[in-house]
């Protein structure tokens, strides 16, 4: 599922594209996602004008003239380009000439969905250690199934929580409010220093991700992994996956390293 340095990654990338063109049409392929659009809001758009797109935590925002937002997330497989089409086709517009395409296969993605409560952003001033801290007392589920938790904070995912975990030396199935002051301390300025670092590299682009940005260029933060789908860590030492799922994903971490 892409995190929040794969979406950021596609909100600069529309931005740049889409700014102040008029949305002139969509479209809405057969069969459509799992839980189909609003049609009253996708009517609205048409003429239209794109003043922005935001981003909240995994969810793209595009703000249209007139007050309309119109919210996209990508869910497990899905991925937004500029131009041509295919099979898995769920969704287009045409803006100005520009198509921009809504291609999932798993029919997970949505548009024009209601944006879930989120937790600070990672590299926002208001997630900071105290924060952490703060939050984590007293609660009794793994560390990693909180950093994934989007009420908690906003946008991360199983790639970029494992290794932030990594970078703080932190083990993902450690009981939360287990945790002290400079556990979370660490573990703040890891995630800010991971989630940074995907940004700049444009995401990930993996061997089991589809993640590709609008203009097809692929991410460049799966060549710095330290842990996530590796058999031996950056540390050199072999990885072990914790004996139950977390969030029901796979968890692997160093078992001399994280503590």
């Amino acid at each position: 599922m892409p995190e929040l340095p794969e979406v950021e990654t596609v909100r600069r990338v529309l931005e740049e594209h889409l700014k102040g063109l008029k949305v002139t049409s969509y479209t809405l392929g057969r069969p459509t996602f799992y839980r189909p659009p609003p049609k009253a809001l996708l009517d609205s758009i048409v003429g239209a004008t794109v003043e922005g797109v935001k981003r909240r935590g995994k969810y793209l925002i595009l703000a249209l003239s007139g007050g309309t937002e119109l919210t996209l997330h990508l869910g497990m497989s899905g991925r937004i380009f500029l131009g041509g089409t295919g099979p898995h086709l769920r969704f287009s517009m045409s803006v100005e000439g520009k198509v921009v395409g809504f291609h999932d296969p798993r029919r997970f993605g949505r548009v024009g969905c209601a944006l879930p409560e989120f937790g600070p952003e990672p590299l926002g001033d208001e997630f900071d250690a105290a924060y952490l801290f703060k939050t984590l007392r007293g609660r009794r589920a793994p560390i990693k199934a909180m950093l994934m938790d989007q009420a908690v904070v906003a946008g991360l995912g199983n790639i970029y929580a494992t290794e932030a975990l990594f970078e703080a030396s932190i083990r993902p199935g450690r009981a939360s409010r287990s945790l002290s002051r400079a556990d979370c301390d660490r573990l703040c300025a890891a995630i800010k220093r991971v989630i940074a670092l995907g940004v700049a590299l444009g995401g990930s682009t993996l061997e089991d991700s589809a993640y590709l940005d609008p203009l097809g260029r692929p991410g460049g933060f799966q060549d710095k992994v330290a842990v996530y789908g590796r058999k031996v860590g950056r540390c050199g030492h072999a990885l072990r996956a914790t004996k139950k799922p977390i969030s029901g994903r796979t968890s692997m971490y160093c078992p001399l390293c994280q503590k």
